[in-house]
């Protein structure tokens, strides 16, 4: 009988740890380093050969394609994960899905876009896996200290 307040204390306390765990999960930020030089440069490539058209070389955007720089990139991303935005990257070209990249690629495209946005590179790359993605947030602002 006295089993059961203690086997419910002990659920209690497992779901907090996972639920602190989880929030723990996503507190990394772009500023710290997630992707490499040398992945935002295979991404510049990627970027020129399969975005440009549509973003513009200069990343402004044009017609119904946004800008991927700057400061209206930053106001539409601020605060979400690099999965979020991964997964709208695995999005294009909209009307073309014969013309879709791999994803290690879009991984690359999106360490590029992290670069002219100002976001320091690291030693780390950025991998092509979602729940990894799910881990970091965006910020357009470093953080201060």
């Amino acid at each position: 009988m006295t089993a059961w307040p203690l086997a419910l204390a002990a659920v209690t306390l497992a779901a907090a740890f996972t639920q602190t765990t989880q929030t723990t999960q996503t507190t990394k930020s772009v500023w710290s380093g997630v992707y490499t030089s040398e992945q935002a440069a295979r991404g510049t490539e990627l970027y020129r050969g399969k975005c440009a058209e549509c973003h513009g070389d200069d990343l402004e955007g044009r017609e119904s394609a946004p800008a991927l720089a700057g400061g209206p990139f930053g106001q539409r991303w601020d605060g979400a994960t690099l999965k979020k935005l991964f997964e709208r990257l695995e999005e294009m070209p909209p009307d073309d899905a014969a013309a879709r990249l791999a994803p290690t690629q879009y991984v690359d495209v999106l360490a590029f876009l992290l670069s002219v946005n100002n976001i320091p590179a690291g030693t780390t790359a950025l991998v092509a896996d979602k729940d990894a993605l799910a881990a970091i947030k965006y910020t357009s602002q470093r953080p201060k200290f």
